[in-house]
C-alpha cells in the first residue's frame, strides 16, 4: 500500500505540467472598454495572466476557458504580448491588441454574400474560420471618392494559416482581391467609384500547406481586421528620427494630415507619435544617425544621391526602378549596409549592390539571416568613390515597395539571447540555461551574465571573455518559495556602461517535407520579458519493495 502511494504520488507530480494555450478569442479589445474573452487548449482552471501592457487587466470568471478582459481608456494601442499561468508554469507568451476601433464580433452565419453580416464603419472585426470552408462575409455602405482599408492580423500574430480577401459589389461582383500583403496577412485597398453596399468576403488556407486546395478552418484559426473609410497610416517619411524635433511625412490613406512634428525623449530608443487614425499611433526608431529621403531621379552612377553614412527612407517606385546612393571611402573602412523592407511590412524583396565609380559590380546580396532583406559587410578595396545600388530582385515596384537603407562603420557592439521565453526550476534543484554571447565588429573584454531573481533564488554571475554559448545555472534553495514572474538576464560590460536586456526571439522558421513552416515574420520579433516559475520540490522515487527471499 506505502509503495501505491508513493507511486500515485510520483505520478502526479510527473503529470503536473504548464498550461497549454492554443488559441485566444477575441484577438483584442478596444481602449475603455470590458468584454469576455475566451482561449483554447490543455490547462487546469482557473489561470492567471500577465500583461506586458499595464492597461489591460484578465479575470478569470466561473466558466472555464473564459476571461474577464478590462482595457483602461489610456491603455497604449498596439500589439502586446500575455502570459496564461498557473502553479506549474506558463504557455508560451500570446499576441494581444489594444485597439483604438470599435470591436465587432463574428455572427454566423455569414457565408454567403445573400446572408452577410452587417457592420458600420469604421470597425475592428473579430472572427474565426470555424470549420472546413468556411467563408466569413460583412456588408457595409461606402460612398464615391472613399477609399476602403482593410487590415488582417494572423498569421503575423502566430495564428496557423493564410488568409484571402475579396470585396464585391451588391450583385456580387468581384472588385478587388488580396492575398498577402504583410507577410500571408492581406490587407485591401480600394478607391469606392459610387454610392452604394459592398461586401468583405475572407477565407483562409492551413498553413503550412497540405495537399487539399480547399479552404481550411477549425478552432483556434482567430483573425483581427481593421476596416475603414477613414485615417489608416502605413508609414512615416523618413521612416526614422535622428532625434530633438523633426518633421514627419505621413504615408497611408484618407490621413487629414500629411505631416506630424516628432520630438523624441532624451536617451529613448523609440519614438511614439499619436496621430488621428485608427491603427496608430506611428511608432518610429530613435537612432542617433542622420536621416535622409531618397530623391529622384537616382537611377544611374551621374545622377546617384550623395549622403554619406546614414539612413535612408526610399521606395522602388515602379517596375524597373533601380536606387543609387554614392559615397566615398578610404582604402580598408568597412560598412556596413542593411535594407529592411519586408521586415516591415512591405513588400520589395530587394537586392543590394556595391559599384565602383565605372559602374562595376563588387559584391552583391539578397536575402540574409533567413529573411528576404538583404546585408553586405563590406571594406573599400581602394579609396575612392562608390555606389549603393538598391532594386527589386523581381524588377517590380510600387506604393508598397518601400526600404529603409542603412549605411554606417560598424562599432564593437555586443548581445545575448536564449533559446527559449520561460524556465522553470524545482526547490531543491538546479535549471541550467544556455546563454548565447555574440561578440560583434571586433568588440574586445569580459561581458557578465547576471539574473535578477526572487527570493530563494540564487545564480553565480557567469563571466564571458569571448563569444559563444555558456550555461548560466539558475539554484533554488530548498525552502524556496513558489514563483512565477518575469524574469530579467542582462549583459553588462566592463565599467560603467549600463547592462543590456538578454533577449529570446519570438519568430521561428523551418521546413516540413520541403513545406516551409513556423512564424519568420512575427509581429513582435522578439522580447527580454522572459518568465521564472519556482515549483515544489520533486518528492523522491519511490523505493523498491525487498522480495522475500524464495524457500528452497
Amino acid at each position: 500500500m506505502r509503495t501505491l502511494l508513493a507511486c500515485l504520488i510520483f505520478s502526479f507530480a510527473a503529470m503536473a505540467t504548464p498550461p497549454q494555450v492554443d488559441w485566444h478569442f477575441p484577438m483584442g479589445a478596444q481602449r475603455g472598454t470590458d468584454r469576455n474573452a475566451t482561449i483554447g487548449g490543455k490547462h487546469a482552471w482557473p489561470l492567471k495572466v500577465w500583461c506586458e501592457n499595464p492597461g489591460v487587466q484578465f479575470a478569470a470568471t466561473d466558466k472555464k476557458g473564459t476571461f474577464k478582459v478590462t482595457v483602461a481608456k489610456d491603455a497604449v494601442p498596439g500589439p502586446c504580448l500575455v502570459r496564461f499561468y498557473d502553479a506549474n508554469g506558463t504557455a508560451p507568451p500570446r499576441v494581444f491588441f489594444v485597439g483604438k476601433g470599435k470591436d465587432v464580433l463574428e455572427a454566423e452565419p455569414n457565408n454567403e454574400m445573400l446572408n452577410p453580416q452587417e457592420v458600420t464603419l469604421p470597425a475592428v472585426l473579430h472572427g474565426q474560420f470555424g470549420k472546413g470552408g468556411d467563408v466569413d462575409s460583412f456588408a457595409f455602405d461606402l460612398k464615391a471618392g472613399q477609399t476602403l482599408v482593410a487590415a488582417m492580423d494572423a498569421y503575423t500574430a502566430g495564428v496557423s494559416m493564410d488568409a484571402l480577401m475579396m470585396l464585391r459589389d451588391a450583385r456580387g461582383v468581384k472588385l478587388a482581391f488580396n492575398h498577402d500583403a504583410h507577410s500571408l496577412d492581406p490587407r485591401l485597398v480600394w478607391q469606392c467609384p459610387k454610392d452604394g453596399r459592398y461586401v468583405l468576403q475572407m477565407a483562409c488556407f492551413k498553413f503550412p500547406a497540405n495537399s487539399t486546395s480547399s479552404f481550411g478552418g477549425g478552432t483556434g484559426l482567430t483573425y483581427r481586421v481593421t476596416i475603414t473609410n477613414g485615417p489608416f497610416v502605413r508609414h512615416g517619411w523618413p521612416a526614422g528620427v535622428n532625434g530633438g524635433e523633426s518633421l514627419v511625412a505621413l504615408r497611408g490613406w484618407n490621413l487629414s494630415k500629411d505631416s506630424a512634428k516628432a520630438r523624441a525623449k532624451e536617451n529613448a530608443t523609440e519614438l511614439t507619435l499619436p496621430i488621428e487614425a485608427i491603427n496608430g499611433p506611428l511608432r518610429l526608431p530613435v537612432t542617433g544617425r542622420p536621416e535622409h529621403v531618397e530623391r529622384e531621379p537616382n537611377d544611374d552612377n551621374a545622377t546617384a544621391n550623395s549622403f554619406g553614412p546614414g539612413n535612408i527612407s526610399a521606395r522602388i517606385d515602379q517596375p524597373g526602378d533601380v536606387d543609387r546612393f554614392a559615397f566615398d571611402a578610404q582604402k580598408g573602412q568597412r560598412y556596413r549596409f542593411d535594407v529592411d523592407s519586408f521586415q516591415l511590412g512591405f513588400l520589395l524583396d530587394a537586392e543590394l549592390a556595391i559599384e565602383d565609380s565605372t559602374g562595376k559590380v563588387l559584391v552583391t546580396n539578397d536575402d540574409a539571416n533567413k529573411v528576404r532583406d538583404p546585408l553586405l559587410n563590406w571594406a573599400a578595396p581602394t579609396d575612392g568613390r562608390f555606389c549603393v545600388r538598391v532594386r527589386s530582385l523581381l524588377r517590380k515596384g510600387g506604393p508598397e515597395h518601400f526600404y529603409r537603407l542603412r549605411i554606417f562603420q560598424p562599432e564593437p557592439s555586443y548581445n545575448a539571447t536564449v533559446a527559449a521565453p520561460q524556465f522553470a526550476v524545482n526547490a531543491g534543484a538546479t535549471n541550467e540555461v544556455k546563454v548565447t554571447v555574440n561578440y560583434l565588429d571586433g568588440y574586445k573584454g569580459k561581458l557578465t551574465v547576471a539574473a535578477d531573481l526572487p527570493k530563494g533564488v540564487t545564480a553565480e554571475p557567469l563571466v564571458m571573455e569571448k563569444q559563444g554559448t555558456a550555461t548560466l545555472k539558475i539554484v533554488a534553495a530548498p525552502d524556496a518559495p513558489a514563483h512565477n514572474g518575469p524574469l530579467k538576464l542582462t549583459l553588462k560590460p566592463e565599467g560603467d556602461t549600463p547592462p543590456a536586456a538578454i533577449t529570446v526571439a519570438l519568430t521561428s522558421s523551418g521546413v516540413n517535407n520541403g513545406v516551409p513552416q513556423g512564424f519568420p515574420e512575427y509581429i513582435i520579433p522578439q522580447t527580454d520579458r522572459l518568465w521564472l516559475t519556482i515549483l515544489p520540490p520533486k518528492p523522491p522515487p519511490p523505493k523498491k519493495e525487498e522480495k522475500a527471499p524464495v524457500k528452497k
